[in-house]
């Protein structure tokens, strides 16, 4: 008994449960050494509550980002679906044609129009779109739809990035087939690409944005004036630009992609997703560790045999998953 370390009381308590039928110990689940922490679900539901509209993917990268939890999407799902959290987007499933994508900055950018009830009438919302980072290059909140004011925004978009000669995506609206809009085109060596009639899908990233700046930008708060729409609609573009994290860029900003710092970003989410691996493993490990010695002492677990080795951490043996 000294060898196997078992002490008499121990051993005598044994042999009683035998005689009485119950010396098998009963079955336990397997412990999961990289289980999510307490702390780390309570975390991901208070963040999910606070940001109602997003879907659990956009969450999870978000709160990598925010150093709130790092947990990989599908662990964030499993979380809000215990707690009944999850916000699921269902997408279109018209399919149309659409132009080329495009493989880099000012390659391709897309342009429309959107109409805004502002204080008893229409004013008119206009974008101009990179088809590659989805970053808003320039916006305007007009009074009317004149083909000059549509001209003006585009140029001074094109003005923002001189010596880019993008293709220019827009729709079959006469401010993009008038004279004015015409002479633009070559005056700047531009390629132009009309989609389809009666087709707004064929132009999908700018009508996508227009529905987000509808459902998030401008949908919670009165736009009593045009100044105060265009304060409003400012300041949630920067948000969008620079903060939001978008579902068709591997859930990173606008600008990350703009700037071609997108492979940074997501090797820094790939380190923190493997340091919250590693310290769950830890911290679980610990807690293994301390149930165990909780049973000893009760008799319920027998001591493992002199040379027994706990489970190696796989961070450093190369065995993990």
């Amino acid at each position: 008994m000294q060898r196997l370390g078992l002490s008499r009381a121990l051993y005598y308590r044994w042999l009683k449960r035998q005689v009485d039928g119950q010396l098998e110990d009963s079955a336990s689940d397997p412990f999961d050494l990289y289980q999510v922490l307490k702390a780390e679900e309570q975390a991901v539901t208070a963040f999910a509550l606070e940001h109602p509209r997003d879907g659990y993917r956009r969450l999870a990268w978000m709160m990598v980002d925010a150093d709130v939890a790092y947990l990989s999407p599908s662990s964030v799902y499993r979380i809000l679906d215990r707690h009944q959290l999850l916000y699921r987007w269902k997408p279109s499933r018209v399919v149309g044609i659409k132009p080329l994508a495009p493989t880099r900055p000012h390659q391709q950018w897309h342009t429309d129009l959107m109409y805004l009830w502002i204080s008893g009438r229409w004013y008119f919302f206009i974008a101009v779109l990179d088809g590659y980072s989805r970053f808003i290059v320039h916006w305007d909140l007009l009074s009317c739809m004149r083909s000059q004011d549509v001209v003006d925004v585009v140029q001074a978009a094109l003005e923002k990035h001189p010596g880019q000669h993008p293709r220019l995506v827009h729709d079959n609206g006469t401010q993009f087939t008038s004279k004015d809009f015409r002479d633009l085109l070559k005056r700047f060596a531009l390629e132009q690409i009309r989609i389809r009639f009666h087709h707004p899908e064929s132009n999908g990233r700018i009508e996508r944005f227009h529905r987000s700046l509808r459902q998030e930008g401008v949908s919670d708060q009165p736009l009593e004036n045009q100044l105060k729409a265009q304060d409003l609609i400012g300041t949630w573009i920067t948000h969008y630009n620079q903060a939001r994290l978008h579902a068709s860029l591997a859930y990173l900003t606008p600008e990350d992609w703009l700037v071609q710092r997108q492979n940074t970003r997501l090797e820094e989410r790939q380190h923190k997703l493997a340091a919250g691996k590693k310290r769950r493993y830890q911290e679980n490990l610990k807690r293994q560790q301390q149930e165990l010695n909780c049973q000893r002492s009760l008799g319920g677990v027998a001591p493992k045999p002199p040379g027994f080795s706990a489970l190696a951490d796989p961070v450093h043996s190369g065995t993990g998953s």
